[in-house]
């Protein structure tokens, strides 16, 4: 009879778990609902291409939140054999951000080493960035403890995860972030999100405070980093540069995404470009177009008859040498672009190109023209170059076409001067740096070639350790100790044949770009031949896999009708009106202003930055655009290690402290920038092959 009852009392006991149960899964049912027609809402108002992925997303038969026993959703992935939470999620959520408060993982980019460039270099901005690494390396030596905990206010968050979200609430109620990195490859989790937390109350919260938050979802670990590169790009490099982060948890996916972050994480650092680089580029763009230089102009080609034509792009990577024999062969079935000191070694070879391509704007490449070849050389070469190109290696040859750089502030003032003279904005060359084949294969794109083959654009070593044709001006014993070549190689990557290079972070970058161009190019097919780096989205071929080409009947006017088709002399007249010189002290001013608001604390001193930035960045897309170039790369060049002087250091006084000298010294630069721009804005450049060669002695 014990037994009995005992067994009924159990009985009873389950049936009301059960009950209890369903009351809470309809509860919860009701809630979820309602939580996500909410969260749709916010959505649709802020992110409007989520909302539309929302809509149109459709769930597997088997989707399911299952109920735990804390009345919260729970959910197993796809591929996953067990539920991502426990019975209670939101404590479970709870001591992991506690956890990461209490022992963060900074991202943290170094300053304070020694620099490449001499103190002999008088540009403005290389004397101010000895200033500042000078300034950084003093603040090094002087041993303060680094930040131990994560504070109340943070540059950035990096959230590699989303699971069902409930670590984002708990997360952004304990910190105040700038810029908020969440990055989820499931799109399913992040659908089940959207029944589990309130979404609609975090966005809105991060809005009014100012912040930014961007959403990765759905993405593979490449894109999201082409993503979050590509973000950094237009808000700045400062939104990634101190970086709290996150890991809510461990799948494959995430793991990769963080790796190939950390791994490619310098890409975000480098293409600032810098003042001088910007006023010699813009005062070089003027004085070309006042010098009626040819322009690249993108007309319809559909009906052009060279494009079929195969184009031969040679860079002077060891593998040339090795095509020497088809190029002799079939010199003249091909368009030839010789890339930068590739020029030399097919003159060596006994071959000419048919346009000599050029990216770089110093007066060093005007110098080692003279210096590699007798100028007489070139008085029968055709040149394809860029808007910023110094004006006298233009007069170098027969005949000359500039394409436009951009993003450069000379990119930008040649786009309103066509669009106040012709009411239409001027292609610039996409993805054309930051190496000179990438100008080459950018131009052969916007030419419209359909057959486009790469010889010698190795973007990489051979482990063996050449770094160049053995015919390169590298290699010539009386003029390779006035060339220098950067040997520090850290990347391997992908042979475009099997096996591994070696990169450095430049080719390794260019080889990238690249591969962001054959995305583009969809009526191009890209051929990269020989030994090198693979490029994603061009053929591999070996030299024996090469089919010769259709001989052309008429070559020289294949190239002739190239130039007439696609370049002409803009003949702009307006140039200092559209400019407005005096618009920059205005800027400068603006600057040195807000630089004078008093701060207290980190999270104040960070404020005096983002209100600088973003008064930048909001010349964007204005009249004003090319002055933002003017700033921009300097900007970036101070700000990034500003921020991370500010949270590198657990006593915030020690950090204000050493935070007032470096923004000293950028009001500094600041005012320099001012008078140097009023006085210089139309001078060449003169930093030549001398002055290099003096700094690196």
């Amino acid at each position: 009879m014990d037994n009995l009852q005992e067994m009924l009392g159990k009985a009873e006991q389950d049936l009301n778990k059960i009950i209890d149960k369903q009351k809470q899964e309809e509860a919860f049912a009701v809630e979820a609902n309602a939580r996500f027609d909410k969260n749709l809402q916010v959505f649709q108002k802020y992110y409007p291409d989520i909302y539309d992925v929302i809509v149109d997303f459709q769930t597997r038969e088997d989707f399911c939140l299952h109920v735990t026993d804390s009345g919260h959703g729970n959910f197993i992935p796809v591929k996953a054999k067990t539920p991502l939470y426990d019975q209670d999620p939101v404590a479970q959520s709870l001591a992991q951000v506690e956890k990461n408060i209490a022992k963060p993982f900074f991202s943290d980019t170094k300053y304070g080493a020694a620099l490449t460039e001499d103190e002999a270099d008088e540009r403005i901005h290389i004397q101010y960035m000895h200033k500042l690494n000078d300034l950084f390396h003093q603040f090094n030596q002087q041993g303060h403890e680094k930040l131990k905990q994560l504070p109340e206010h943070y540059p950035t968050a990096l959230v590699f995860g989303l699971g069902l979200g409930y670590h984002l609430p708990i997360l952004f109620d304990k910190c105040q972030f700038d810029y908020s990195y969440i990055c989820e490859p499931d799109i399913e989790l992040f659908f089940a999100s959207l029944f589990c937390i309130d979404w609609a109350s975090l966005i809105e919260k991060i809005d009014q405070q100012g912040g930014c938050l961007f959403l990765l979802i759905g993405t593979s670990y490449q894109e999201s980093f082409d993503a979050i590169r590509q973000i950094a790009a237009d808000v700045g490099a400062f939104s990634l540069v101190k970086s709290f982060c996150y890991q809510h948890y461990p799948s494959k996916e995430v793991n990769e995404m963080i790796s190939d972050f950390f791994k490619r994480y310098y890409e975000t650092q480098l293409g600032f470009g810098f003042y001088n680089d910007a006023i010699t580029g813009l005062a070089h763009a003027i004085i070309n177009i006042e010098n009626h230089a040819n322009f690249f102009v993108n007309v319809d080609k559909t009906k052009f008859d060279y494009l079929d034509t195969p184009v031969f792009i040679i860079g002077n990577g060891p593998s040339l040498d090795e095509a020497e024999q088809f190029l002799k062969q079939h010199n003249n079935d091909a368009i030839v672009f010789s890339c930068g000191t590739a020029l030399g070694s097919l003159k060596k070879m006994g071959l000419e190109p048919d346009f000599h391509v050029l990216v770089e704007r110093p007066k060093i490449t005007y110098d080692i023209l003279l210096d590699s070849l007798p100028k007489e050389e070139y008085q029968d070469l055709n040149l394809l170059a860029v808007d910023v190109m110094y004006p006298d290696v233009l007069d170098l040859f027969k005949w000359s076409g500039l394409g436009l750089k951009g993003p450069e502030a000379a990119t930008r003032l040649v786009n309103l001067l066509s669009l106040d003279k012709y009411k239409v904005p001027m292609s610039a060359l996409p993805f054309a740096a930051p190496l000179v084949a990438n100008t080459a294969l950018s131009f052969a794109v916007m030419l419209g070639f359909k057959n486009i083959y790469l010889f010698g654009v190795d973007n990489g070593y051979p482990v063996s350790g050449e770094s160049h044709s053995k015919y390169s001006v590298y290699n010539d014993e009386k003029l390779k100790h006035k060339h220098v070549v950067n040997k520090n190689a850290r990347h391997k990557l992908p042979g475009n044949l099997g096996g591994h290079v070696m990169a450095t972070d430049l080719l390794n970058v260019a080889k990238v770009q690249m591969e962001l161009l054959t995305r583009f190019a969809k009526d191009s097919d890209i051929f990269n031949v020989g030994e090198g780096a693979a490029i994603e989205g061009t053929v591999p071929l070996t030299l024996d896999e090469l089919m010769p080409p259709t001989p052309l009947k008429d070559k020289q006017s294949v190239v002739e009708s190239v130039k007439a088709l696609n370049f002409k002399d803009l003949a702009f007249t307006n140039v200092d009106s559209i400019l407005d010189v005096d618009y920059i002290s205005e800027m400068s001013q603006h600057l040195l202003a807000i630089a004078q608001t008093p701060y207290e604390t980190r999270e104040q001193a960070a404020e005096i930055l983002k209100r600088q930035a973003r008064y930048i960045y909001s010349f964007k897309r204005t009249k004003y655009e090319h002055f933002f170039n003017i700033f921009k790369g300097s900007l970036l060049y101070f700000h990034c290690p500003m921020i991370t002087l500010l949270y590198k250091y657990d006593d915030e006084q020690a950090s204000l402290a050493m935070f007032t000298q470096a923004l000293s010294l950028w009001n500094d630069y600041i005012a320099a920038i001012e008078q140097d721009f009023k006085a210089n804005w139309k001078t060449k450049c003169n930093w030549g092959l001398e002055q290099r060669n003096k700094s690196k002695k």
